[in-house]
């Protein structure tokens, strides 16, 4: 997805599909080039994210989530900085930016436990996904390097 396309999405005015496209940007497909390739754009786009409604900014969530951490990345943070960010992002669902090391089920805690580790900053992360309510919660931690 380039800028023209987004800035094409936001021009709509639907929220349903600006949310949509945050989805498909901070759930499919990304990597390391594309994140800091889109990065370049981060100030277009918290001006086109600026544009929408207030009173949006519940629903579009995600957009906003994607438009702090389009800066972060502009200014130097890494792409997996995103486990931060208070929203739910299995794993497996950064492909592109974390491989995945380990992954564990224990049957005590009822839990997934997943080892992964950084493509760019070899930073290493274990995150526990718990079932909660209606879905899941994703609890990262980032590990000691053993250098």
């Amino acid at each position: 997805m380039v800028i023209t396309e987004i800035e094409k999405i936001f021009k709509t005015g639907n929220q349903q599909q600006i949310e949509m496209m945050a989805r498909r940007i901070l759930t499919q497909g990304r990597s390391h080039m594309f994140m800091q390739d889109l990065s370049q754009y981060a100030v277009q786009f918290n001006d086109l994210l600026s544009k929408t409604d207030p009173e949006a900014k519940d629903y579009l969530a995600l957009v906003h989530i994607l438009a702090e951490h389009l800066k972060e990345i502009k200014e130097g943070a890494c792409p997996c900085s995103i486990i931060q960010k208070a929203m739910y992002n299995n794993p497996e669902r950064l492909n592109g930016i974390l491989e995945v090391l380990d992954e564990r089920f224990i049957v005590e805690e009822y839990c997934i436990i997943i080892y992964s580790k950084c493509l760019a900053c070899s930073k290493e992360y274990e995150s526990k996904i718990l079932e909660s309510g209606l879905g899941q919660t994703v609890i990262w931690n980032e590990r000691p390097s053993i250098n």
